[in-house]
């Protein structure tokens, strides 16, 4: 029995000793004016984000969100949370190219109440500028997305299904690696 826990300990031991966690984030700014009579609307937002990479090619993690949109008349406030998996499909040099598919619930606050649940997989590309940081881009989004009743009030889809790549959806990040 005290081999089997021993064998048992070195396992763990010996993946934790080859893992990688990384760390990082984005941040996000916009102002937005559509027309000459319009409100300027802005956007900010910030998404920190902790994976694990299981091994070469693939990689759990979880992206925490905050975003925060402000026209003058009203605020809308959505907190984020969407765990995913990564998988790497390509890499060429120091580039890597993947493909993040998961599930995303955002909560809505301030002048907006209700929630929005989705799920989908985000094309992205990882460039590693040193062997302890790297640099992420995400661009776009292929799934489904569902807002409940209250949502729908703040002008949110009740179902959305497709792929969208658009200025909205990119997303840029600095993450490090442990």
């Amino acid at each position: 029995m005290k081999k089997f826990f021993m064998m048992a300990a070195l396992a763990v031991a010996s993946m934790t000793a080859s893992a990688q966690i990384y760390v990082g984030g984005s941040l996000g700014y916009n102002s937005v004016k559509a027309t000459e009579d319009a409100e300027k609307t802005s956007t900010f937002s910030i998404k920190p984000e902790v994976g694990y990479n299981l091994d070469e090619n693939w990689a759990v993690g979880i992206q925490l969100g905050y975003t925060s949109a402000d026209d003058g008349k009203s605020t809308v406030s959505e907190f984020e949370i969407a765990p995913y998996a990564r998988y790497t499909f390509a890499k060429s040099g120091i580039a890597s190219f993947f493909v993040d598919g998961g599930i995303q619930y955002v909560s809505l606050g301030s002048d907006a109440k209700g929630s929005t649940f989705g799920v989908g997989f985000r094309p992205g590309v990882k460039i590693a500028a040193s062997e302890k940081v790297d640099l992420v881009a995400k661009l776009g989004y292929l799934g489904y997305k569902s807002a409940n009743d209250d949502a729908q009030v703040a002008g949110y889809a009740k179902e959305q299904i497709g792929f969208n790549i658009d200025n909205t959806s990119l997303e840029f990040g600095v993450f490090f690696n442990f």
